[in-house]
């Protein structure tokens, strides 16, 4: 195997995966800051102030970033029991129409979202107990949105090509792929 196929391999996992191994760091992060003020607790009987925020903080953006790895893999929510019973053409339309709507939700909520970071980084106060400004906690949500935007706006695609090409576009119970 030449270099440059590993190189292209190991950028294709990285792709197919950005996001879960963000998550995983953020909840790795979040499980040790609960387990140190688990720890806290027991010894000093006095956790930490920041651990509250931070926990709530780290899990937020956990969950967004997560999101959109959910959307990149199919792993989301879906009825797909009563569209087994659809034709092709009826699961592509209704698939575009799930991803157009998760793009539009995304974009409702991102754009919204950028004026609560905005104030947030006017304000200029940093989370409880630590030198992190409170703008980096909500940039979650506008992060989380321009992923999810992405990854559907990729899925939108990938359901055209395989619709294009003749494929099977139904969507299955199996959120493992």
């Amino acid at each position: 195997m030449s270099a440059s196929t590993k190189y292209g391999e190991t950028l294709g996992k990285l792709e197919e995966n950005f996001e879960g191994y963000i998550a995983i760091v953020l909840i790795s992060l979040y499980t040790l800051l609960i387990f140190y003020t688990v720890v806290q607790r027991v010894t000093f009987e006095n956790p930490p102030s920041f651990t509250l925020n931070g926990t709530l903080f780290l899990f937020t953006w956990m969950v967004w970033v997560a999101a959109a790895w959910a959307i990149r893999h199919e792993s989301h929510f879906r009825f797909s029991l009563a569209r087994s019973k659809l034709s092709n053409r009826a699961n592509y339309v209704l698939r575009y129409v799930d991803f157009l709507t998760w793009v539009s939700f995304a974009a409702i909520i991102g754009y919204y979202s950028i004026e609560l970071v905005q104030r947030r980084l006017a304000t200029g106060r940093p989370i409880l107990g630590t030198p992190i400004p409170q703008w980096m906690a909500y940039l979650a949500i506008p992060v989380g949105m321009a992923l999810i935007i992405l990854r559907a706006t990729q899925q939108i695609i990938i359901i055209k090509r395989k619709y294009e090409s003749g494929e099977d576009v139904t969507p299955t119970s199996d959120i493992s792929k």
